[in-house]
């Protein structure tokens, strides 16, 4: 059976997630009873939504909400935000979203971590995940619609890196005074994904976010487009392009490939999607394989203009 994957157009988000997840037979079918249920958005920065750099946080919201509807005993909202000048709290949105009865936010950067080694990798043997990720029974994976220098595309698959600590500090007095529990996290987090794309290519990077995707499962995927990035500058720094789009299945192999194709690649061209299927990620990424349910590619395809790897290392531009 091929996997199914909701493609919705429409400017109301959580109009749209509704009618995607009843694509999939709603989150009823989806989330296991009395489960703890986890949501990990891309909250790069702390950016408004706008910009195309983060998740809407309405959508996580939505998210929340139909998760707990369905059954789930406890919602976690997740981010581990890669950067020392920002944290959870200045995201806009969230504090009304952790006042939600059965909700909690929590910031994976000061998480307790454990080892996990990786069988059969393709570029990284371990990883330091935080046990909390570890402990969920459910992951709910909401992702952006963007461009990346390195990986190719800053999707679901990617956005696991957030699930990884990533707040560094050379001064542990500086990140205490910050107010940081954390102050220096041990391991690579995900400095070791940047340190591969810069040593070994692109395709190392790619193949450790496929390695990393083996042991965090993402049991339902949601792609937030309502605004999408593309550009040079992406994913943090590019073009926002209002894309009215959310892309949802619990086949996150295909619902990348979706993404991907409605940004105007071709997924059967991506190396990585390959890897993922044949590390049992998911089971199709050629569109043909897909059984696309909602809004047609043709109608809401895109090209997104790539990102610049030379963009990252040239001052002027940040």
């Amino acid at each position: 059976m091929n996997p199914v994957v909701s493609l919705i157009k429409g400017e109301d988000g959580e109009r749209s997630l509704r009618e995607a997840l009843e694509h999939l037979d709603g989150m009823e079918a989806i989330v296991p009873k009395v489960s703890t249920v986890m949501i990990k958005p891309n909250f790069t920065g702390a950016l408004p939504p706008e910009t195309g750099a983060a998740s809407d946080p309405r959508i996580a919201k939505e998210l929340a909400k139909l998760a707990l509807e369905a059954g789930a005993s406890k919602v976690i909202i997740a981010e581990g935000i890669g950067s020392g000048h920002v944290s959870l709290k200045d995201v806009r949105g969230l504090g009304e979203i952790s006042e939600m009865k059965g909700v909690e936010v929590v910031d994976l950067n000061d998480e307790q971590t454990e080892v996990v080694d990786i069988s059969e990798p393709l570029a990284v043997e371990r990883f330091e995940i935080p046990r909390v990720v570890l402990e969920c029974d459910f992951l709910i994976n909401l992702a952006k619609l963007k461009v990346h220098p390195q990986a190719m595309f800053s999707l679901a698959m990617k956005n696991l890196l957030g699930a990884l600590p990533g707040r560094s500090f050379t001064d542990p007095e500086e990140a205490k005074r910050r107010g940081y529990l954390t102050p220096i996290i041990p391991g690579g987090g995900k400095k070791i994904f940047h340190d591969l794309a810069r040593d070994r290519g692109p395709d190392a990077m790619q193949d450790a976010i496929v390695d990393l995707n083996t042991v965090i499962p993402s049991h339902l995927t949601v792609i937030d487009g309502l605004y999408g990035m593309e550009g040079k500058g992406a994913p943090v720094q590019g073009r926002a392009v209002k894309m009215d789009l959310l892309i949802a299945g619990t086949d996150i192999v295909a619902v990348e490939a979706v993404g991907a194709a409605a940004m105007g690649f071709d997924p059967a061209s991506i190396p990585y999607l390959e890897h993922a299927v044949e590390k049992g990620l998911g089971f199709g990424y050629r569109i043909e394989e897909i059984d696309i349910r909602g809004a047609s590619l043709a109608d809401v395809c895109h090209e997104f203009e790539p990102a610049s790897a030379a963009f990252l290392w040239n001052e002027e531009s940040r």
